[in-house]
């Protein structure tokens, strides 16, 4: 239908002809293609976007991995994102300071504990373990953790007859906590030490000699099980910060054991700390 103004009743007719020409435009424009440009445009603005977020997850990949992305530009259809490895940083080690570890020479042999016929016979090792005493002595007042030591160990040896030996070896930090540790046991030893068992007569006082001048070696005497004679020999060597002590027990012998082999023993254990390389 063609309307035109010779047609026209009036002037109403023609606004009313206007206004539903205005209802289709509005109603048809939004399925209209975009004309090339605006097509142009919105493309644009999509890649400025994409790069936006590229390059924000490129930061964030910085802070948190230490890579930075490269290849991305502001416009265009460039290559795609690649990332390069930053310059890996070598880990940085806590500085530590370890002493090493107890050599399996510092011990005697079970060869090297004496033999006597009847007291001390086919000595052999049972095991060897971290240390389970807390003092060097009966008569220390000072106990090996409570001096710092670094490390701690003992090794068990039996004989035939009724007792056995041990030989305890602590590494403590420094030689002046070693020397401290060997002068509260030779210290005990050398005085009153009311934690050792009774001696045979019974009076309450230890019986406690020095088997040497040396003043490293003694020996107690005392009853266990009421009526059983005890007698326990120590031996205390330092080198540098190891402190070692060496202990032969034997219960109810028919005499007296000999001291001689048990004073070879500590000069065999005196060499073989200094032999193998304990000092500081």
């Amino acid at each position: 239908m063609r309307h035109s103004p010779e047609h026209a009743d009036d002037d109403h007719d023609v606004e009313r002809l206007d206004e539903r020409f205005r209802d289709l435009v509005v109603h048809l424009a939004p399925r209209v293609p975009l004309p090339p440009v605006a097509g142009i445009h919105r493309v644009v603005r999509r890649r400025r976007l994409r790069n936006r977020v590229l390059i924000g997850a490129a930061s964030l990949v910085v802070l948190a991995g230490g890579a930075t992305l490269v290849g991305v530009g502001s416009e265009g259809d460039g290559p795609p994102p690649r990332r390069e490895a930053a310059a890996a940083q070598p880990p940085v080690s806590p500085v530590t300071t370890t002493a090493a570890a107890l050599s399996d020479a510092f011990y005697p042999s079970a060869q090297e504990f004496p033999v006597v016929a009847g007291v001390y016979e086919n000595w052999h090792v049972t095991e060897t373990r971290q240390a389970l005493t807390e003092s060097l002595g009966p008569c220390a007042t000072q106990t090996i953790s409570g001096l710092g030591a670094v490390e701690a160990q003992e090794r068990v040896f039996n004989h035939d007859r009724q007792g056995g030996g041990l030989v305890v070896l602590v590494r403590y930090p420094d030689e002046r906590t070693a020397e401290a540790a060997a002068a509260d046991f030779t210290g005990g030893m050398a005085g009153r030490c009311p934690t050792n068992q009774p001696n045979p007569a019974a009076d309450g006082l230890p019986r406690i000699e020095a088997l040497d001048r040396s003043g490293d070696a003694w020996r107690t005497q005392g009853v266990i099980n009421g009526n059983l004679d005890q007698y326990v020999d120590f031996g205390i060597v330092r080198s540098g910060p190891v402190v070692a002590v060496v202990r032969e027990t034997i219960i109810d012998p028919a005499k007296v054991p000999p001291a001689d082999g048990f004073l070879r023993l500590v000069d065999s254990l005196r060499d073989r700390l200094g032999k193998n390389g304990s000092g500081p």
